[in-house]
């Protein structure tokens, strides 16, 4: 009888460390798999306004016909300062973050409105892998990643 309850103890031990390491595995490949917000923060030269707007406009349409990962891009002016813009973007996960920082659609807008500008952060809302965060930071933009604590993704699929 000893026997068996020590079988038996070790079986339970040793299923809850698999119950752990499982736990953990799931959580290691589970970040940069969920969809995230970006948040990115222009301001624009004083006579600039105008010509940010054309360009953003060119580059959002360039997102959308390519891109299936952005789920949502939106461009906001800011209600109490005219040369202020924001980008608000919702990525379906860091692999199509990471595929935006290389679309040539985007690399040309960043090239092309950065002299327009004075100021340029980003700020990332979400469970972003560490590639996806330090692709984006070599570009020299300044970026804030704030990390959830907790929180759910709620699933829209049919």
């Amino acid at each position: 009888m000893k026997f068996v309850t020590t079988l038996i103890t070790l079986l339970i031990t040793l299923c809850s460390s698999l119950t752990v390491w499982a736990d953990a595995a799931e959580s290691a490949t589970a970040i940069g798999e969920k969809p995230f917000v970006l948040i990115a923060r222009l301001h624009a030269l004083p006579n600039a306004s105008g010509e940010v707007l054309r360009l953003s406009e060119a580059a959002d349409e360039a997102v959308k016909a390519s891109e299936p990962g952005m789920l949502l891009h939106t461009f906001d002016q800011d209600p109490s300062d005219p040369l202020g813009f924001v980008w608000t973007e919702v990525y379906a996960n860091s692999a199509a973050l990471i595929f935006h920082l290389e679309n040539p659609p985007l690399q040309k807008y960043l090239t092309e409105v950065s002299p327009l500008l004075d100021n340029f952060t980003v700020e990332l809302y979400g469970e972003v892998s560490a590639e996806a965060v330090n692709m984006l930071r070599s570009t020299g933009t300044p970026t804030s990643h704030f990390q959830s604590k907790f929180g759910y993704v709620r699933d829209l699929t049919p």
